[in-house]
């Protein structure tokens, strides 16, 4: 039972930590690039989806991952490295998409060959580093399973743009946004979690009584039954 509920908060973790890390995008876009408020009541349905499934990754590869404070950089390092062989691959592709100053562009390749750039190049990367990373971190298919869907809802939420800007002068700030992204939601899932499961302890206690959940050396013990002689 408290498995279940530990994973619980953490899946409501991820949620919160999803609506977080779209915050911080909407708001560097536009301070940094162009408005883009309109795409907000989609995008807060798809950041609480895929929050959720970097939750239960994270609720899978929780036991193996350091202790607070250095649980958060070490989340943020993990889906860093999800995005990174994306990151590398759109580097290496080169430019695809030309991006106008009031934030639209053109196709530079045929959509066809651009379809296949987000289909391998990022998705299908994202997802290969995700299972490596449940595989070494987690140990178990279960957690392969969950990063695997993490490393995906990274791939379409913060990631989208990784294999259109990759190879052009954008990407610096893109990177930087993709940055400040999964710092943000990294930091909002650990704490969130840590306090969701927390409350959840409390309410626990609360519920069954301080007589059922004392110690059992603090109980007090039944009278020995007296002997009785031959």
């Amino acid at each position: 039972m408290s498995d279940d509920r530990s994973g619980e908060a953490a899946v409501a973790a991820g949620a919160i930590a999803g609506i977080a890390g779209f915050g911080v995008f909407l708001v560097a876009h536009q301070l940094w690039i162009v408005p883009i408020w309109f795409i907000a009541p989609v995008g807060v349905v798809m950041a609480v989806v895929g929050g959720a499934a970097v939750g239960t990754s994270f609720a899978a590869l929780r036991p193996r991952l350091p202790r607070r404070p250095w649980t958060a950089p070490a989340v943020a390092a993990l889906f860093a490295s999800m995005l990174a062989p994306a990151v590398l691959i759109g580097e290496l592709r080169g430019p695809t998409f030309a991006l106008d100053a009031d934030g639209g562009g053109t196709l530079l390749v045929p959509p066809t060959e651009a379809l296949v750039d987000v289909l391998l190049g990022l998705l299908g990367a994202s997802s290969l580093a995700g299972a490596i990373a449940g595989g070494l971190i987690g140990r178990h298919r279960r957690a392969v399973g969950a990063t695997t869907l993490a490393a995906i809802a990274l791939a379409i939420g913060p990631g989208h743009n990784i294999p259109l800007l990759g190879g052009t002068p954008a990407v610096g700030k893109e990177l930087a946004i993709l940055g400040a992204v999964v710092v943000a939601a990294s930091v909002v899932l650990v704490e969130s979690e840590a306090r969701l499961s927390a409350g959840a302890r409390w309410r626990r206690v609360k519920d069954q009584g301080p007589a059922d959940v004392a110690p059992k050396a603090n109980r007090p013990r039944r009278p020995a039954r007296p002997r009785i002689a031959d």
